[in-house]
């Protein structure tokens, strides 16, 4: 039995001999980033048919009287920054089968294309570029955009000629509207 105690004893002195482990820790960092981009839910795309563009004097009707389906279009965006940038190009529209129309007639029927955008604390941003002159109007719309279907919409109006009494040549006349939406840079 005095072997068992002494083993015992010096088996237990081993042990205690041992230090006993301290606990570690720390920390650790994590981040990620967020690219500023816009989506097109709905895509900028469709048609909006003036139908006749002259009155009954051959001149433009500014008012695009013979529309079908209405004036304008909307579209839904999503964008997750803070000040959208939306742009907007008007292209006239153009006869391309009367390339040389004489004085007094034209080829050419400007509009003005304007693109109203939801703001997320309820105001409206509107954006207008007139296809008489070249290049885009861009404005950013001072607030998120709102993040609802249909929050963007353009329309088309004010139809005119560079000479309020030329006489619209007749054809079928084309052009288009370019929109973009992008986050703040």
């Amino acid at each position: 039995m005095k072997k068992l105690v002494l083993s015992a004893l010096v088996l237990g002195s081993a042990f205690a001999a041992v230090p006993a482990f301290a606990q570690a820790s720390g920390s650790v960092d994590v981040s990620g980033t967020v690219s500023g981009r816009c989506l097109a839910v709905t895509p900028i795309s469709g048609s909006i048919t003036l139908g006749e563009l002259a009155k009954a004097d051959g001149t433009v009707d500014p008012a695009f009287a013979g529309n079908t389906g209405g004036l304008s279009r909307s579209f839904t965006i999503k964008c997750n920054g803070a000040n959208p940038k939306v742009s907007v190009d008007a292209k006239p529209l153009v006869n391309a089968a009367s390339n040389n129309a004489p004085n007094g007639y034209t080829n050419t029927v400007h509009y003005t294309a304007t693109v109203a955008a939801l703001g997320a604390k309820g105001g409206t941003t509107s954006i207008a570029d007139q296809s008489i002159s070249n290049g885009a109007t861009s404005g950013q719309i001072g607030d998120r955009l709102a993040s609802v279907s249909n929050n963007i919409t353009l329309t088309v109006g004010a139809g005119q000629t560079a000479d309020s009494t030329a006489i619209l040549d007749a054809g079928a006349y084309a052009g288009k509207v370019e929109i973009t939406v992008a986050p703040a840079a």
